[in-house]
């Protein structure tokens, strides 16, 4: 026979005068009501997947909107949308290299980015870091080497030995692979090559007339974490198209102020603090936004959703797939007379098990304690 202990006799009023032992029963009371208030939500979530599973199948045999590309889809959620290679290829190939930039190009993005810093004879090259050891088999700052002796290092081994031999590109061959291949190209200018002097071999002169040498203005977008760099661009060079590159505290910033200060076309801030409002505010000044870098699928559903202009990636091919997955539903998200038809089964999982765990655990507690008050004014043991 079981017999309660003295502790288990003792009352708590806070528990509305319940032992220890009927506390305990009531626990495990709420924790079976918890357990089958989210089994019934995974039921229903995977009853709806099931649902929307069958008519995706149905969707691909009677229609070619089920077979459209990733480029198609992108066309129809926003036809002016940029797949932004970030420093080229740079998940899959030794970054700032040729053959990085080729093969984006062959995947069908819509644009380069890429970093030109300046050598010891003031030539510029495709080179990210300030340093050569990450990237390169050489060694100390870019700007104590001369452009021939940069040219000599092998670029690629460090990503893989079989890239051996890829050498850090000028910026004429990036310019004439934009030109010849029609793609855009986003050129950074590193903040820490900036002349307050401007000489005439200043970076920043250097690649308008690079720009202008090839006759790409139409296809190049500047940009610089150094905004000076911008404003010079504006005065030197109005027909060129800008960018501003930016860390933090992006809600604090005025995207009209912005454009009529610099004159620029898009703003690239990092993706991390950026919110719909934002984008919203950009967007009512005509102002495109491009955030970096976006390389999870996570980031990318969250980046489509606030309808961001384009999106700098260190994996396009990601990107370019998970359009493909899912931009028949991005594409109804987007469009505001179907958005009450859109389930997204994947997000409703998370939110199951984060958000609408802690709210189904809510509903199972608040049932059962409305249970026990019942209970309670019946008389009836539980």
């Amino acid at each position: 026979m079981n017999m309660e202990s003295k502790s288990d006799q003792r009352t708590y009023p806070e528990f509305g005068d319940l032992t220890a032992g009927e506390i305990r029963i009531r626990l495990d009371a709420f924790d079976n009501l918890i357990n089958s208030e989210m089994k019934a939500e995974y039921s229903r979530a995977t009853a709806v997947e099931a649902e929307h599973k069958a008519r995706a199948l149905t969707a691909s045999t009677d229609s070619d909107e089920a077979h459209m590309s990733a480029v198609e889809i992108l066309a129809e959620i926003n036809p002016d949308f940029k797949v932004i290679a970030h420093r080229g290829w740079s998940g899959s190939y030794p970054e700032n290299t040729l053959i990085g930039m080729r093969e984006a190009i062959k995947l069908g993005c819509h644009m380069i980015e890429f970093d030109v810093s300046l050598t010891a004879d003031r030539k510029p090259i495709i080179i990210h870091d300030t340093t050569l050891s990450r990237t390169t088999n050489g060694c100390g700052l870019v700007s104590e080497h001369t452009f021939r002796e940069l040219r000599g290092l092998d670029a690629g081994s460090w990503f893989h030995p079989k890239y051996a031999g890829a050498h850090l590109p000028s910026l004429d061959e990036v310019l004439l692979i934009s030109r010849g291949s029609g793609i855009m190209v986003n050129i950074e200018l590193k903040k820490e090559y900036w002349d307050k002097d401007q000489r005439d071999d200043s970076v920043e002169l250097q690649v308008i007339r690079a720009i202008k040498k090839y006759r790409v203005e139409d296809r190049v977008i500047v940009s610089s974490f150094r905004w000076s760099f911008i404003e010079r661009i504006r005065e030197a060079a109005p027909e060129i198209k800008t960018a501003l590159l930016h860390l933090k505290d992006v809600g604090k910033l005025n995207p009209a102020e912005l454009k009529e200060r610099y004159g620029i076309y898009c703003f690239n801030p990092h993706s991390i603090e950026l919110t719909r409002k934002f984008v919203d505010r950009c967007h009512e000044c005509d102002l495109k936004i491009y955030p970096f870098t976006i390389n999870s699928y996570r980031d990318m559903e969250t980046m489509l959703d606030m309808s961001v202009d384009g999106m700098f990636t260190n994996h396009p091919n990601r990107l370019f797939r998970f359009v493909e997955e899912h931009g028949r539903r991005i594409a109804r998200l987007n469009s505001r007379e179907a958005q009450e038809d859109v389930f997204d089964v994947d997000a409703a999982i998370k939110r199951m098990e984060g958000e609408e765990m802690d709210k189904a655990r809510r509903r199972a507690r608040w049932k059962a304690k409305r249970m026990l008050l019942e209970s309670r004014r019946n008389g009836q043991a539980t």
